[in-house]
């Protein structure tokens, strides 16, 4: 199911943030290739049009390292980043696995997560 609006070369990126609650809330800013592309409240998405072919998607604030996901985009698809922050897992952190979240998704997961979230 493509986008009717996409140029030539074009693809769909939904971004999504299911960071859980916390004291403060803050947003997600997410780059693609260094470019910052979105910055989302929690249990929020965005839909952008991306341009085919590679993209690195990270964390703003972590613009190194393994936080990252990367995506060879395809003209006229679609596809699902998941990007959230764990704050039951902070505390224990290295051992209770990364409270970060960038991870592309399949399609059935998005839908799930999406239904209760806000679209920007």
């Amino acid at each position: 199911m493509a986008s009717q609006s996409l140029g030539p070369g074009q693809a769909v990126l939904y971004i999504i943030n299911d960071s859980g609650p916390t004291l403060m809330s803050s947003n997600q800013d997410i780059t693609d290739n260094g470019e910052q592309i979105a910055s989302l409240p929690r249990q929020t998405y965005v839909k952008l049009d991306i341009a085919g072919g590679h993209h690195e998607f990270r964390f703003k604030p972590f613009p190194q390292g393994k936080r990252v996901a990367t995506l060879d985009a395809q003209a006229g698809q679609i596809y699902y980043l998941l990007v959230g922050y764990s704050p039951g897992r902070s505390w224990g952190f290295p051992f209770g696995g990364d409270p970060m979240t960038i991870s592309l998704i399949d399609e059935e997961q998005a839908a799930a997560l999406m239904k209760g979230m806000k679209p920007l």
